[in-house]
């Protein structure tokens, strides 16, 4: 192949977005992927379900202020008039919580929100208020949040306050205990309303490569595996299972799971010693999904609440030999899809797995799990009659998927020397600039979401064009 001028490692939302803008702005763009699909951790299932249900990314957090993923869905939403995808607003819509003895009246569901909400303040304000040295770089937001004197521990039922605290590692991607509280509520990312992409995220990151494509300077390779990355005079060799190409730049967005494994045979001459220090250090979240898949919708108030969540009806042990224990003793987050928050409703429920239940149900086949998670609502459910098991059921592994090992970056973890500021060492160009690096671990503000693979592959290719221009101008 002729000389490129940039090749983009990675075929998800930031290796699209980088591809399409250096496309439009006229320069050769090859794109290798190694899946034989594109979206990396945007997949979206189709097989067996009422409507495509997305088992990564699923929403664009911030839709109405200012998520730049917005701009890209409204301008490639409309492909032709057999093929729309629009974005659906989320709706508010009830939620209820379960203890270990049943629903919680309005009250004490009340309650613990509030409670954890004033926990959550506490914490941050110590973070940003505090006079001394403390919170020391060791410090976690467990040790906060279940302080004697805090909101939760001194609630009527301490256990069932802590545990409803559980519910905060569904998006942390890591457990209490994990993350560091000096760095609570450091983050500045697009929060408020919630837009779901008609058809999954998936196809809309088809959009975006149809779209680099469609201007003749884009070329994307599946299923080619990158072996090393290799700086040379004037420019970059990138080996990969099938051949050798050569660029003036390279933008790897390979997911920091994939660079903690490979980054000490990936590049040559190797990257740095803080560099790779950074890598190894920053925390990779679990955040598993489980769909079951019905053909009615046999829960309670199925109409109008869009998710339940579960406290534990068991104390947890370190070994449980059945995933129904896992699932028993562990705090859940089950969204119903239902209820009122999409238009189009369909009687599925989609568990969001933290840590805990993840690595807990990983043990077992998708058989098990998939009995054990009914059976498990069943009983939490307390319905009279019996209902019929699931018609379809999946869960992801994006924690073993070889080419992700996680689901996204966490906040920052505790431990001496991190801080937000190892998502802006992750994100530095090396090489003189040929060597960039794209991705949501590369975002301080947007780590972990769709936004900061968008911003970081827009962020990635203007500093590339810049580069091209000012080379060609040499």
């Amino acid at each position: 192949m002729a000389s490129l001028d940039t090749i983009v490692i990675g075929a998800g939302w930031s290796g699209a977005v980088a591809a399409r803008h250096l496309a439009q702005s006229g320069y050769k763009v090859l794109v290798l992927e190694a899946r034989e699909r594109i979206g990396g951790r945007a997949r979206t299932y189709t097989e067996g379900t009422h409507v495509p249900v997305d088992l990564g990314c699923s929403f664009i957090h911030g839709y109405k202020e200012g998520n730049p993923t917005k701009l890209i869905a409204k301008e490639l939403g409309v492909a032709s008039a057999e093929s729309r995808i629009g974005v659906d607003v989320m709706k508010p819509s009830e939620s209820v919580i379960y203890g270990a003895n049943g629903l919680l009246d309005v009250s004490a569901a009340t309650d613990l929100r509030e409670r954890l909400g004033r926990a959550h303040a506490a914490a941050r304000n110590t973070a940003l208020n505090s006079t001394s040295l403390t919170p020391s770089p060791t410090a976690s937001l467990s040790a906060s949040f279940f302080d004697s004197s805090s909101a939760l521990s001194t609630s009527l039922t301490p256990s069932t306050a802590t545990a409803f605290a559980r519910t905060l590692e569904v998006p942390f991607g890591a457990v209490l205990e994990q993350v560091s509280l000096r760095w609570t509520g450091w983050e500045d990312a697009f929060a408020g309303s919630d837009g779901a992409p008609q058809g999954g995220f998936q196809p809309l990151v088809g959009r975006v490569f149809t779209a680099a494509t469609q201007t003749g300077n884009t070329q994307t390779h599946l299923g080619e595996s990158v072996l090393q990355i290799q700086e040379e005079q004037s420019g970059v060799n990138v080996s990969t299972v099938k051949g050798v190409y050569r660029a003036t730049t390279v933008i790897c967005t390979v997911p920091l799971g994939v660079l903690k494994r490979d980054a000490a045979k990936l590049f040559e001459p190797k990257l740095p010693v803080r560099r790779m220090e950074t890598i190894q250090s920053t925390h990779v979240g679990i955040l598993e999904k489980l769909v079951l898949t019905y053909t009615d919708a046999w829960w309670p108030n199925a109409s109008s609440v869009g998710s339940f969540t579960f406290l534990p009806a068991r104390a947890s042990t370190d070994d449980p030999t059945t995933a129904e224990e896992v699932l028993s003793s562990s705090t859940l987050v089950v969204a119903s899809f239902a209820g009122p928050s999409l238009p189009r409703q369909h009687p599925t429920l989609l568990f969001y797995l933290s840590p805990t239940p993840a690595l807990g149900l990983a043990r077992f086949s998708l058989e098990e799990v998939t009995d054990a998670a009914h059976a498990f609502l069943v009983s939490r459910f307390q319905v009279d009659a019996q209902p019929a098991a699931p018609t379809n059921s999946v869960m992801t592994d994006w924690h073993k998927d070889p080419l992700a090992l996680g689901a996204t970056t966490t906040p920052s973890i505790i431990g001496e020397g991190r801080s937000p500021l190892d998502f802006a060492e992750l994100a530095k160009p090396l090489w003189g600039g040929r060597l960039g690096f794209a991705g949501e671990h590369t975002e301080m503000n947007h780590r972990g979401s769709v936004a900061g693979a968008v911003i970081s592959g827009l962020r990635e290719a203007e500093r590339v064009n810049l580069l091209l221009e000012k080379l060609a101008g040499a």
